[in-house]
């Protein structure tokens, strides 16, 4: 059984290859049947470890956000139409 770590252009590992014959292929790296693909790279003479980059933050769902905007409290929503109401009697001249 021959044993094949797939890499990309870039040398990271996209797949594991277990084949009854050998392959000659500069995208297929011979390893041996215990090797750990765990953050490993090839670069071009050997394998070599890496820190993969944390994965960004995702963004928050529209039900998420509708979610968040229902659990105000009444005062926060008190306070959000008195503001809006301020506001428009200023824009009307009718408060300074």
């Amino acid at each position: 059984m021959y044993h094949y770590a797939q890499i990309d252009e870039n040398g990271y590992i996209v797949g594991i290859s277990h084949l009854s014959g050998p392959v000659v292929q500069p995208d297929m790296i011979q390893i041996d049947m215990y090797f750990n693909p765990t953050n490993k790279k090839w670069n071009g003479a050997s394998w070599e470890s890496y820190t993969p980059p944390d994965p960004p933050e995702p963004e928050p769902s529209q039900l998420d956000r509708i979610e968040k905007q229902l659990t105000k409290s009444q005062d926060e929503l008190r306070q959000e139409g008195a503001d809006m109401m301020m506001s428009e009697l200023v824009k009307r001249g009718l408060m300074v």
